[in-house]
């Protein structure tokens, strides 16, 4: 008896460290160019403390979501750096501030998302989200602005596992196949 396996390639991540991470630099570059840097951390960085998360979800064959998580204390000069503003910013002005931050980079990974459907409105939360333990993490980035850490992640469904099909073929000596 012969048994071969032809396996069907899985599609790999279309959203990696590297992607986020140009996709994310150029965020900066265009709307916080006015500020200092955001410097790209070596390794993971758990942010402590209160922290501020701002998500939104791609809806498609894949979905996923994009989350932006900033130190509270951080958030405020974050949002003030984003509407040129140098006066008190209200609750809504931070978090309208840290939406569009995270909608600005889930629009542009949503592009990297093979069939991905609408981008979904940003949420904000006094918490990283949970996402379902069919989401993996695809891309994550660390990084340090004016000694406030942000971290932005990438979270998508898990690929689908690569179809494998069996097919026999058994040869006897009566020339007969099965």
């Amino acid at each position: 008896m012969t048994q071969s396996t032809e396996t069907v390639p899985v599609e790999p991540d279309s959203v990696e460290d590297e992607a986020l991470a140009q996709i994310v630099d150029a965020m900066w570059m265009s709307y916080f160019g006015h500020v200092e840097p955001l410097l790209a951390a070596f390794e993971p960085h758990d942010i402590e403390g209160a922290v501020l998360c701002a998500s939104v979800g791609i809806s498609g064959a894949r979905p996923g979501l994009v989350s932006v998580v900033v130190e509270k204390a951080g958030a405020v000069p974050l949002a003030a750096a984003l509407l040129q503003e140098d006066g008190a910013l209200t609750d809504e002005d931070v978090y309208d501030s840290l939406g569009e931050i995270a909608n600005i980079v889930g629009g542009n990974v949503k592009a990297l998302v093979p069939d991905a459907g609408a981008l979904g409105l940003p949420g904000i939360a006094a918490a990283p989200p949970l996402p379902s333990s069919a989401a993996r993490q695809a891309a994550r980035l660390d990084a340090n602005w004016q000694g406030h850490w942000l971290t932005f992640v990438v979270w998508l469904a898990a690929p689908a596992q690569a179809m494998h099909h069996d097919f026999h073929h058994t040869s006897t000596d009566t020339g007969t196949e099965d």
